[in-house]
């Protein structure tokens, strides 16, 4: 495992730097001494907000990366049709309405007149460039899988024909990679290969960035639905690493919002009055992946043996404090997803002595590998993991990188194992594609696991607009992937962020904080 600096002088950098550059107009250095920003008359809708993070996002480029970092990012500067709704279904934004002509038609009607922070007019040509776009991406290979034709019905409207139903298909559209970029600006950065100035109709135009360190915005006055602007002057997004400075920045009042609370510092939050503590059951999956194709990982009794050795309650533990629930499943299902089965098969528990057994049939008589990490609360779990795999012989080296070359580890199959979140869809057909096809290679099946029985099913899934019609094949996914154990769920843990306890605004959804835009004083 790679040696890291001292937690205290993390948290001293951190916090100094936040001091000197991070706060915000509306934040004093006597609220600072104070811990905390004085409070305010009445709503104020032009605060300066300051957001941290754990991670940097990768590009301002939609489709080259689906990480949480880079969809909430974009998420402020670009539009999409559908945005998340609370359950990561899908809620109108650039879209004003929709209907489905038949089971293989749907028409989407934009705003008229949306304005981009260019001063141009986004059109249905733009929007059918980047949708085109992404179909042909990685991000995107399985969920426009079924879609055969994007095309224009009139200057607002277009059409998307699929080869069949697909009753998800506006949920899809929520996708990053799905984000509208105005024609002309996308192919300019494209053949400069420069992402740096994005351009978009989001509620926030883009100001600087500093890699690594803080993305601001500036809001945008000509947001098409002024009804829905962004309720803040401006927003800077603040990278701090470490969990415990990401708290400290909220105590002192150098940033207002937490957006990836560091569940080692729950109960000194919730004991002091200043500060408040926002939870919500997620969809939010922890798991240990296992890249199926490099040697013992190709044996499913070798993935089994797996699943048996790892304590996930000691996971759930020392990665959350507990707050969360064990998932013993290996489809990435949360509890909230359509059809979800909590032990399909009843097949899995911690049971080292049935991992070995696994392990003995399968031949396998131990051998090296290596655990990618890029998160504290992961690095913690893998400490637990390591000792678990080490019983059955398992020898497991930990390694942390960066979050910007993951997605690189997993393409370039560096990533024999690792342990990572997956935010999962309600619709099992939005993720199960990505995750377990070879649609997904080189995308978010960071697994490389495949099936054409599995392929079969999945299709059978989406043959119906009706739940109960398509709940069964998802209950008969999950247990067919039980027996194939192409990776092993871990728990499923709580949205959590942190603010001080006059900010206004917070939304969390089944995936993590969002809609930065509400935030106010």
């Amino acid at each position: 495992m790679k040696y890291r600096r001292s937690v205290a002088g993390i948290i001293l950098a951190a916090v100094i730097g936040l001091t000197i550059a991070g706060c915000s107009d509306n934040k004093n250095q006597s609220a600072l001494n104070n811990n905390i920003s004085q409070p305010s008359a009445e709503d104020n809708f032009d605060a300066d907000i300051t957001v941290v993070q754990a991670v940097d996002m990768v590009s301002f480029d939609p489709i080259q990366s689906s990480d949480m970092s880079n969809v909430y990012t974009l998420a402020n500067v670009y539009s999409r049709l559908f945005r998340y709704s609370e359950n990561l279904g899908a809620e109108k934004e650039l879209c004003k309405d929709y209907e489905r002509i038949s089971d293989t038609e749907w028409h989407f009607t934009i705003w008229e007149n949306v304005q981009c922070h260019d001063g141009s007019t986004l059109t249905a040509d733009d929007v059918i460039y980047c949708l085109n776009r992404a179909k042909g991406s990685s991000i995107m290979t399985a969920l426009f899988q079924q879609v055969e034709e994007i095309k224009k019905v009139d200057d607002n409207t277009i059409s998307i024909t699929t080869d069949g139903p697909y009753p998800s298909l506006p949920t899809a559209l929520t996708n990053v990679a799905t984000s509208i970029v105005p024609q002309s600006y996308c192919e300019k950065a494209i053949a400069e290969n420069n992402w740096s100035h994005p351009i978009g109709s989001g509620r926030y135009s883009f100001d600087s960035r500093v890699i690594g360190d803080t993305i601001k915005f500036k809001r945008f006055e000509g947001y098409f639905d002024q009804e829905d602007r962004a309720l803040n002057k401006t927003l800077t997004i603040k990278i701090i690493p470490e969990g415990t400075a990401r708290t400290i920045a909220i105590e002192t009042g150098a940033a207002d919002f937490n957006a990836e609370f560091a569940t080692a510092d729950y109960k000194r939050v919730v004991e002091n009055p200043a500060l408040k503590l926002w939870e919500k059951d997620s969809q939010m999956v922890w798991h240990l992946g296992m890249d199926n194709t490099q040697q013992w990982f190709n044996n499913k009794l070798v993935r089994q043996a797996v699943n048996f050795a790892v304590d996930r309650d000691a996971c759930l533990q020392v990665g959350y404090e507990g707050l969360g629930k064990v998932v013993w499943n290996c489809a990435t299902f949360a509890p909230t997803v359509m059809g979800a089965i909590e032990n399909p098969l009843g097949m899995y528990s911690y049971d080292p002595e049935k991992a070995k057994e696994l392990m003995k049939e399968a031949g396998c008589p131990g051998f090296e590998t290596e655990i990618i990490v890029f998160r504290d609360e992961a690095e913690r779990m893998a400490i637990v993991a390591q000792a678990n795999l080490a019983e059955i012989g398992i020898q497991a080296k930990i390694t942390r990188i960066e979050n910007a070359v993951f997605a690189s580890y997993i393409a370039d199959h560096r990533a024999p194992m690792f342990i990572t979140s997956w935010g999962c869809y309600e619709d099992p057909d939005l993720f199960l594609g990505r995750r377990f096809t070879e649609a997904g290679f080189g995308g978010v099946n960071r697994v490389w696991y495949s099936n054409q029985k599995l392929d079969l099913m999945i299709a059978q899934g989406r043959e119906n607009f009706e739940e109960e019609k398509r709940i069964p094949v998802y209950e008969e996914i999950q247990e067919f992937l039980a027996e194939e154990a192409p990776e092993a769920d871990l728990f499923v843990s709580k949205t959590l962020a942190l603010s001080n306890n006059r900010l206004k605004g917070v939304e969390l959804n089944a995936e993590r904080a969002g809609n930065y835009y509400k935030l106010h004083y």
